[in-house]
């Protein structure tokens, strides 16, 4: 008795979509929301990766700083922010778009799914840490951001 096997065929319009999601990244976000000035070693490497991606893809960064203060209760925020700019110039990259979101009151992930949203963007890149500190809830991202979003393990 011989048997055969239906193995249905993606459409080569499927495939090319599902290829061009994780190729074709032109704005990439790096949401900061640690309160280190110059930086968690999380948010170091998630700077460095994101600074390879937007390199090796020709893609825009934008950084969102996140916290729930005001920027006149955080001494050392012009420390990070020129944290942010060194580690970034580090991977090549000198312009990039910078929001701050501070004293706001909305929870992080909340603010990085605006600000993707806002901003159309292609993937977001934070390091496990940032689930780990509290600072990221780990469901809310697949729930509310409305791109791929790469997790850094650290």
């Amino acid at each position: 008795m011989w048997t055969a096997k239906a193995v249905p065929q993606p459409q080569d319009s499927e495939v090319s979509l599902a290829a061009d999601a994780f190729t074709h990244f032109k704005h990439l976000l790096l949401p900061i929301t640690d309160r280190n000035p110059y930086l968690s070693e999380g948010t170091r490497q998630a700077a460095a990766t994101t600074a390879a991606l937007a390199k090796n893809y020709g893609a825009d960064i934008t950084v969102v700083v996140i916290d729930e203060k005001q920027k006149e209760e955080l001494p050392e925020h012009g420390t990070q922010l020129s944290s942010i700019r060194w580690h970034l110039s580090q991977g090549g990259f000198k312009e990039f778009k910078l929001l701050e979101r501070l004293g706001e009151g909305s929870k992080a992930t909340a603010i990085i799914a605006e600000v993707a949203d806002d901003l159309n963007l292609d993937l977001v890149v934070m390091s496990m840490e940032a689930i780990r500190s509290k600072h990221v809830d780990a469901n809310l991202p697949v729930e509310f951001i409305p791109c791929p979003v790469l997790f850094l393990p650290l």
